[in-house]
């Protein structure tokens, strides 16, 4: 029983002394495996911090490029305020002096149309005033020609007179107009207007 007892105590120190090689075998692994992580954890925050220089170099040239350009941004809408206002003041010149040029032969131009107009139109009334005449010359003529009484020529004549006068009235002549051109009074034509 002894013997079984110490085959027993050396088999518990075999299986003791495999226990401590295993733990330890496990504790210098774990410890290799702690060493590693420290020194990843050390590499990451060295990354970190190279990362974050970085960010704030990238940052700071950020803000640099920005300021030059709203320098030249405004430099820029400087440049073209000024530019839009002298093509402005030159074009204003251009068109004032276009203007000038043009002022005087399209002033001209007007009072000869208008002057042309009254013409025309003056023209055209003593074109009518003229067939009236020419009628009147013409019923004369035939009046004559026909030999009839020198009464009824009269009479004949007087109706054709006073017939002319209310379509000279008609047309809107003057009644001192008339008067002149027909050689009888404002006052009988004033009379002749009033029985329209």
């Amino acid at each position: 029983m002894i013997t079984a007892l110490l085959i027993a105590l050396i088999a518990a120190d075999f299986v003791i002394v495999a226990a401590f090689l295993r733990l330890q075998s496990r504790q210098i692994s774990g410890q290799g495996l702690v060493r590693e992580l420290t020194e990843e954890r050390a590499m990451l925050a060295d990354l970190r911090e190279q990362i974050r220089s970085e960010l704030s170099a990238t940052q700071s040239q950020v803000r640099t490029l920005r300021d030059q350009v709203q320098v030249l941004a405004t430099e820029a809408e400087q440049e073209v305020k000024q530019g839009v206002a002298e093509i402005t003041r030159e074009v204003d010149s251009i068109i004032s002096e276009i203007s000038q040029k043009l002022d005087g032969p399209m002033r001209a131009l007007n009072e000869k149309q208008m002057f042309i107009s009254q013409l025309s139109k003056a023209a055209k009334k003593e074109s009518e005033h003229l067939s009236l005449v020419v009628a009147r010359a013409e019923n004369v003529a035939k009046l004559l020609n026909a030999g009839g009484a020198w009464e009824e020529v009269v009479g004949q004549l007087e109706d054709r007179r006073l017939a002319d006068i209310r379509a000279l009235l008609v047309r809107g002549v003057k009644p001192e107009r008339i008067a002149r051109e027909l050689g009888v009074s404002e006052q009988e034509i004033r009379i002749i207007s009033g029985t329209l």
